[in-house]
């Protein structure tokens, strides 16, 4: 029987690092030069337009306050206020839980700013106020999710993340998105 399969299940099989412990180290240096390689690739491709990389760093610099305004207004309005309320809690749990994540995790920015960025806090509220929307409005969260996909791409183009990080946050933000649906239900106000 081949090692980590027994009685029908599939059981880990440490020993498989514990000969190669160079593999996973391999494996994530190998992904993270990728991903480096990525990422500098579209930061080419920005400073090549005229005007790109300005481009980039305002759309990157606009995408908080675009999200934030967008869920003040939302909750303003009387016909969006539980969606926008419930987009403010999705917003908040991502953004924290990846700002704790990046703090732990310390990984470097590819810009010249200190604290790590991996994954990205934008990425994750952006993510997690799209799919909180569109949960009561699809037209919206679609439109914001269209924005969000924008703002993470100019992240990357401004060098204030790598594509891992906007991935990953963006991950995060789904994720935060479909557990605030299984806390308040079906979205019917």
């Amino acid at each position: 029987m081949p090692p980590g399969i027994g009685a029908g299940r599939v059981r880990p099989n440490a020993s498989v690092f514990a000969r190669h412990p160079h593999d996973l180290g391999s494996l994530t240096a190998s992904l993270t030069q990728m991903d480096r390689r990525a990422g500098a690739s579209l930061r080419r491709a920005a400073g090549a337009l005229p005007g790109g990389r300005e481009a980039a760093a305002l759309t990157a610099a606009a995408m908080s306050p675009a999200f934030r305004m967008t869920v003040a207004v939302m909750i303003a309005r009387r016909g969006s206020r539980r969606a926008g309320l419930e987009a403010l809690a999705a917003g908040v749990a991502a953004a924290t839980a990846a700002r704790l994540l990046r703090d732990r995790l310390a990984r470097r920015r590819p810009g010249s700013r200190a604290e790590g960025g991996f994954p990205s806090r934008h990425a994750a509220a952006a993510t997690a106020i799209a799919g909180a929307a569109a949960r009561h409005h699809r037209g919206l969260g679609r439109a914001l999710a269209a924005a969000a996909v924008v703002g993470m791409v100019a992240r990357v183009a401004s060098a204030e993340h790598e594509p891992a990080d906007v991935a990953a946050g963006a991950a995060l933000g789904l994720a935060a998105a479909r557990a605030l649906e299984r806390v308040v239900g079906d979205g019917v106000p």
